[in-house]
């Protein structure tokens, strides 16, 4: 009877380690088209159709020819807000800061070089304004 006892707890062990190791932390991917060329850490990439995906805090977003990925924060919305892309808009230059992949959930990219300057370049009147916000909804 013992024997029986153990090996079903073996067995339910088992496959209780084998699902939780199978289900992703974060599986999603989205898509999203981009009407214009922007940076994400760093390196720009030309106006296209991406697919946006997120593992643990690395965010990838991958092109036709190109793509980036980022180290990011995860960050919370009470709002459920839907999945979206979040752009800063300096001039003609646009900088990725937010994915939304809904339910409220998104991750945050730190504030690059390039944004600091341009940031900059704002408050010392070598860019028109400071910085809009542009929404792209994801698909």
């Amino acid at each position: 009877m013992t024997k029986q006892l153990l090996k079903g707890f073996w067995a339910v062990s088992f496959v209780a380690v084998f699902a939780a190791l199978s289900v992703p932390v974060e599986a999603a991917e989205v898509a999203a088209r981009i009407p214009f060329s922007f940076t994400v850490n760093g390196k720009t990439l030309p106006q296209g159709s991406y697919h946006v995906s997120t593992n643990g805090g690395t965010l990838f977003i991958r092109g036709f020819k190109t793509g980036a990925f980022a180290l990011t924060n995860g960050v919370e919305s009470r709002d459920r807000s839907a999945a979206q892309l979040v752009f800063h808009k300096y001039g003609d230059q646009y900088v990725l800061r937010q994915v939304w992949m809904g339910a409220g959930s998104g991750r945050e990219l730190p504030q690059p070089r390039v944004e600091r300057s341009l940031a900059k370049g704002a408050q010392d009147g070598r860019v028109a304004t400071g910085f809009e916000r542009v929404v792209i909804p994801l698909l």
